[in-house]
């Protein structure tokens, strides 16, 4: 790909960290997309001018890559032509031959689109007022005229190319290795006079596109090379019809025709990526051969992500659909809260982080096979049947439930450092031995705690017994010590009021036992915790100055982090409760006082990692 489209690509999706109006080109968009993405660049623009872009790190990063080779630089992306004010979109098609990566974007100034490729010297033709660049072997094209450009990279599937009738069909020599193949979509396969484009050539007209010759003219002796250009000028001549029927005329099969995309856009959102259905993206680019009648993703519909960048926090909000069966399974799986009790033992002063979940066990062992029966049902349906039924036999579901309730809550309460003794060989050059000598060093150990719930603790009361007799486990006042050989971090457990406690604070096991602990909890963290199956917490700025120069290999590069963490806001993860058929969480990051807008704070971030 030419510098100029490196740096296309890096303004959508480098847009997301910068850019609706009257030229919205998503009606443009085939109905058939397989995924989309959107910027909505009037919500960038309005957050970051684009002369405040240009100044930034990544502006400046995109300017100078666009000013190599060409006889003029490149001082503003507003002089790239783009429209960068309205949305910008890809999407990919995909069906069992190929796959296209299209960026569909507005133009404002035709004309300073030309410059960049005349000043690049880059050859395009003009055609019916349309303009077109290709690549060498036209693999990657750029088509634009006075409204919007449309630039697609197309790949070919080795999957199809292996098939032997369609080997012979293109006068391939060897079979390609087994790829990924998918149910077809709207783009036929045309015969061979119709579609290719000699590799040698660079095009200079649209005349160009001729049939596939026998040979390559590339002579490399290897058949191999020559199979590879034969496919590659066979893909790009379902690239050219492709991009002739997008010029052609109206779109009548638009994605807004599609009902699911049509939810999924949120004027609010910054940014927006939907998929039309998990399963068809799993079955479309993961290998048939070896998985030939199964699907994992069975019962998974679309999903979408979207960015939000407001001014006192950052949101990427994600969902996805299911089967009503899948659905079903989920709602029984995830009916179960968290143990209130693990809240007894959570201090917000010194949490770095945390992660929660939330499950019922019972229910996730019952729905097991069932889910096993999606993946792997049309295949061996009486196998996955004899199975399901020896699973429910061996396994009591209820009894392993009260052994492990399915809820647990992981906290990081900081990094602490420890000299531990290794040893090491000292080689003695005067006389050519060695011997064995005991070091030190200093290690930075995590500090965490543990809790998951449990009504029945036989078996563990049986295995700390057993640990205790066998000298592996140390029976302290209340709690217990795990040795575990050669290892510098101490391991401590304890089971009390139906929580199973492990952690590596002696002192908080200690005080624990001891009825001694101080918690700390805020509205907001009970909040999180309680309401949902799955929460995370992180707060950079409380690592600040808790890492130790020696795990880095300079003290610049230590100060650099730390000036990073300071400037971070608190991260959260969280689920939300399952509405119908769509499942959805959050990840969001609260941004310091001090800054404007989310998106000027990101840019910060950038500039601070920089300096």
């Amino acid at each position: 790909m030419n510098s100029l489209y490196k740096c296309l690509v890096a303004l959508v999706f480098a847009s997301i960290t910068l850019s609706s109006s009257a030229q919205d080109l998503v009606n443009k968009i085939p109905a058939d997309a397989l995924a989309v993405a959107t910027i909505k660049g009037k919500n960038f623009t309005d957050l970051m001018s684009l002369k405040e872009f240009n100044s930034t790190f990544i502006g400046k990063e995109i300017l100078s890559k666009l000013s190599k080779g060409t006889d003029k630089a490149v001082n503003s992306v507003e002089d790239l032509g783009f429209d960068l004010s309205s949305s910008l979109y890809y999407y990919n098609l995909s069906n069992d031959s190929i796959s296209y990566n299209c960026f569909l974007v507005p133009v404002k100034n035709a004309e300073q689109l030309e410059a960049l490729y005349t000043q690049a010297n880059q050859k395009f033709i003009v055609k019916n007022g349309i303009r077109s660049y290709y690549n060498s072997d036209s693999t990657e094209v750029a088509h634009w005229n006075d409204k919007f450009l449309l630039f697609v990279i197309g790949t070919g599937k080795s999957g199809y190319f292996a098939r032997p009738e369609v080997a012979e069909r293109f006068k391939l020599s060897q079979a390609a290795s087994v790829g990924q193949a998918a149910d077809s979509l709207s783009i036929a396969v045309p015969a061979q006079d119709e579609i290719a484009v000699d590799s040698t050539m660079v095009v200079d007209s649209l005349e160009e596109v001729v049939a596939v010759p026998d040979t390559i003219g590339y002579d490399y002796g290897n058949t191999f090379f020559k199979d590879e250009q034969k496919k590659k000028a066979v893909v790009a001549g379902w690239i050219q019809l492709m991009v002739d029927d997008f010029f052609a005329g109206p779109n009548t099969t638009s994605i807004l025709n599609n009902k699911d995309f049509i939810k999924s856009i949120d004027q609010q959102a910054e940014a927006t990526i939907w998929i039309a259905g998990a399963d068809k993206l799993f079955n479309t680019y993961m290998p048939s051969t070896y998985l030939k009648g199964m699907s994992f993703l069975n019962g998974y519909g679309s999903a979408n992500a979207k960015l939000f960048l407001e001014d006192k926090s950052i949101r990427i909000n994600t969902s996805m659909a299911f089967s009503d069966e899948i659905a079903g399974v989920f709602k029984k799986v995830l009916k179960r809260k968290l143990n209130k009790r693990f809240l007894k033992y959570i201090n917000e002063d010194k949490a770095i982080g945390y992660l929660a979940y939330a499950m019922d066990t019972k229910a996730y062992l019952e729905q097991y096979p069932k889910l096993m029966s999606k993946i792997y049902g049309s295949v061996y349906a009486d196998e996955i049947g004899m199975a399901a039924d020896l699973f429910s036999l061996l396994l009591d579901e209820g009894a392993i439930s009260k052994v492990v309730k399915g809820d647990g809550l992981f906290l990081f309460n900081g990094l602490s450092q420890k000299e531990v003794t290794y040893k090491s060989m000292d080689y003695n050059e005067e006389n050519f031995e060695s011997k064995e000598i005991t070091k030190i060093k200093k290690e930075t150990l995590p500090d965490f705690l543990f809790m998951m719930s449990s009504e029945d603790t036989r078996l563990i009361d049986k295995l700390i017994a057993y640990g205790v007799k066998k000298e592996l486990v140390k029976n302290s006042s209340g709690y217990y010590e795990l040795s575990v050989p050669k290892s510098p971090l101490a391991l401590y457990f304890m089971i009390k009021e139906g929580i199973i406690f492990f952690g590596t604070n002696k002192k908080d096991m200690q005080d624990i036992a001891g009825n001694r602990y101080v918690a700390n909890v805020s509205r907001k963290h009970r909040k999180v915790l309680m309401n949902t199956n799955y929460a995370g917490y992180f707060s950079a700025k409380k690592l600040f100055g808790k890492i130790s120069v020696e795990e880095f290999a300079s003290t610049k590069k230590l100060e650099k982090l730390n000036n990073v963490l300071d400037s971070m806001g608190d991260i959260y993860l969280k689920s939300n409760p399952i509405k119908g058929n769509i499942y959805s969480g959050e990840i969001s990051m609260d941004i310091p006082s001090n800054q404007q807008n989310a998106l000027k704070y990101l840019f910060s971030l950038v500039e601070d990692a920089q300096k």
